[in-house]
């Protein structure tokens, strides 16, 4: 089974037609089947604190959910489980994330997996999640980001809170997590002319986004995008959780510039947020 067949059987799973047909899968709209709250799941939370234990990550019980040190709230839902052999399951599960200042709505994101049964593949899905998204969330909710690379971009229109106009700068910052990539063959000689680092992804497929970038609103984005040995490309973007197709044309696009290495995929988790500072004060260094 290709690597494509696997992705858009889950996406068909997760969007019927009926869904899409609905424009329910408009990221601007907040009346949607994903923006409905996570219902945590028991079980689905100890395995999520097992892991988060194993990462050495602290956090207390607020029943059913988690709530980590930095004031991120989790909660954790089943949505598909399927086995493929004997030992080869796969499973899909939602973590919805919240917190009390930054984004007290909540946001949520899927987590794909395969493993030799349920509950490890439920597990490595949940670890993936920590390794990518949770960094940059983590980031987002800190006044200067420390783990994650930066691109800020000011505001086209700027506004003061103070009533003097141009006292307030307004930025957005684009929170870049750590990448995943996967290339069945080494890099070609000679290799990319730009070598794939974590700002590309967002880079290729920034034109998509300039109308969210123009808004205030809190977004995390899952970036993902593939090509196979036979040159088929398969691309796909959400943000919050929703289908946003626009970026994933442009992401199967770059796909198609990529150098020949077989199965190959690139994927990252950012989150876009707004600042502001007193007009001409000099941004705290915040990109690596």
């Amino acid at each position: 089974m290709s690597l494509k067949t696997v992705f858009f059987s889950f996406k068909n799973t997760l969007f019927p037609a009926s869904v899409a047909a609905s424009g329910a899968t408009d990221p601007a709209s907040e009346q949607t089947s994903l923006s409905l709250p996570v219902k945590s799941d028991p079980v689905l939370m100890q395995a999520l604190a097992d892991v988060l234990l194993l990462e050495e990550i602290a956090f207390e019980w607020r029943a059913p959910r988690l709530l980590l040190a930095g004031g991120l709230l989790l909660g954790a839902e089943a949505i598909e489980s399927k086995a493929l052999a004997s030992d080869r399951v796969r499973t899909c599960t939602r973590i919805e994330v919240s917190h009390p200042v930054y984004f007290p709505q909540g946001i949520a994101e899927f987590q794909h997996a395969m493993g030799a049964s349920e509950a490890l593949s439920i597990a490595e899905g949940f670890r993936a999640w920590i390794k990518m998204d949770l960094v940059a969330l983590l980031d987002a909710t800190r006044e200067v980001p420390k783990d994650c690379t930066v691109i800020e971009m000011s505001v086209v229109a700027e506004t003061a809170t103070d009533g003097i106009a141009g006292s307030t700068a307004h930025f957005r910052q684009v929170i870049l997590g750590p990448i995943g990539h996967l290339a069945t063959l080494a890099a070609p000689e000679p290799k990319e002319a730009h070598p794939f680092c974590p700002c590309c992804l967002f880079t290729e497929s920034t034109a998509a986004f300039h109308e969210l970038l123009q808004t205030n609103r809190f977004l995390g984005v899952r970036l993902f995008a593939s090509r196979d040995s036979t040159g088929q490309l398969a691309a796909d973007c959400r943000v919050n959780g929703v289908d946003f197709a626009p970026a994933a044309e442009l992401l199967s696009a770059y796909a198609g510039t990529w150098p020949e290495r077989g199965l190959e995929f690139r994927k990252q988790y950012v989150v876009i947020r707004s600042v502001a500072r007193p007009a001409g004060k000099v941004a705290n260094k915040v990109a690596k």
